[in-house]
This record gives structure tokens, C-alpha cells and sequence, in this order.
């Protein structure tokens, strides 16, 4: 298969790849931890001594951060994680990822990504035909077979996605990436849409 030189040969730029792995791992934080504030903790609002008279140091409250049970001061709250990053560097970047797997030589394209039963034995054993393969990533181009998906799934080292969800983590993350025919060409036509400003 002819692979299009503006997807699967541009310079590689590891300052951009830097750049969208930082966005989806940013992006991915649920960012839901949180502490309790001095008017969401439990206790008494009473001035637990007099001011003066007593020989200990002056509080109006049992409820401030020196306290055990106390709030915590200035700690985290449910936030987003996420970085702005512009389209075009994202897609930059997916490109990159694909041009150095296929100069690695660990791009493999199939016509279609149908297996004839959903026993794992038979992805173990294409495994093993494949030289310095440690991680695998299969990527079709519509939904994913059911057979297949059974095939994979106990298999820490093999996953499967559609072509839509292919990203640069994921790329790099496997040694070896497969693709069938069809998730090349709706890969391509993804990256020749012109991005909606």
C-alpha cells in the first residue's frame, strides 16, 4: 500500500510530541480531590477560652488549621488539569508518531482485521511470528470485531482500538502498530479535513 507522504513522512519533532503527550495525560486527571475549608469542617464555633486571664496562646476557634480534626489551609480543590493545546499541533503530533513507527519498520498494514475465531492462541501465535514485538496495538477503521475484541482482551500486552480513537500516547506506548486498510485511508482523510476554527 502507497502510504501518503504528508501523514506518514513528515520531519520528526520531539518537541511536539513532548507537547500533545503533556496534553493527554493533563487532560485525563480527574482533578476531583478536595479539602475541607475552616466553614465546612465540624466543630464549634465558640471561643474555647477567654482571651486573656488563662496563660495559653489566644484562638477563637477550635476549627483553624493548627488544630488536630482542624481544616487544611489553601489545599486542593476539584479542578480541571487540563492545557490548551491548538489543533494543528495536535494533529502535527499523530502524524509524527505514525511517520516514526513506519521508519522503525513497526508499521504493519492488513487488508481487514477479521480473525476466523475469537481464541486468544491465534494472536499469541501471530505474536510470536513477529520479531522484537513486546506491545502490540491493532487499530481498524470502523467498530471493533467482536471476535477480535474477545481474542485481545486477556492479553495485557495486545489492545485494540478504531481509528477514531487512535492517539499518540497510545502510538508510543506499543513498540508495534498494525492497522488495517481501512483505518489507513479514514486516518489520512482525517488528517486532510481542514480543521473547524
Amino acid at each position: 500500500m502507497v502510504l501518503a507522504g504528508n501523514v506518514f513522512d513528515v520531519p520528526i519533532r520531539k518537541d511536539i510530541i513532548h507537547r500533545v503527550v503533556r496534553w493527554q495525560l493533563a487532560k485525563r486527571q480527574q482533578g476531583t480531590l478536595s479539602t475541607k475549608t475552616i466553614s465546612k469542617v465540624s466543630g464549634t464555633g465558640r471561643k474555647p477560652w477567654p482571651q486573656k486571664g488563662t496563660g495559653q496562646a489566644r484562638h477563637g476557634s477550635k476549627r483553624g488549621p493548627q488544630w488536630r480534626h482542624g481544616a487544611t489551609m489553601h489545599g486542593p480543590k476539584p479542578r480541571s488539569h487540563a492545557i490548551k493545546l491548538n489543533k494543528k499541533v495536535r494533529r502535527l503530533g499523530l502524524k509524527i508518531a505514525l511517520t516514526a513507527r513506519a521508519a522503525e519498520g513497526k508499521l504493519a498494514i492488513f487488508d481487514d482485521m477479521n480473525v476466523p475465531t475469537h481464541k486468544t492462541k491465534n494472536i499469541v501465535n501471530y505474536l510470536k511470528h513477529m520479531q522484537n514485538t513486546k506491545k502490540l496495538l491493532l487499530v481498524d477503521g470502523g467498530p471493533i470485531n467482536e471476535k477480535l475484541k474477545l481474542s485481545t482482551q486477556n492479553l495485557h500486552y495486545v489492545n485494540v482500538l478504531p481509528s477514531i480513537g487512535l492517539n499518540v500516547y497510545s502510538i508510543l506506548l506499543h513498540d508495534t502498530l498494525v492497522m488495517s486498510r481501512d483505518a489507513v485511508n479514514k486516518i489520512v482523510e482525517r488528517m486532510h479535513t481542514p480543521i473547524n476554527r
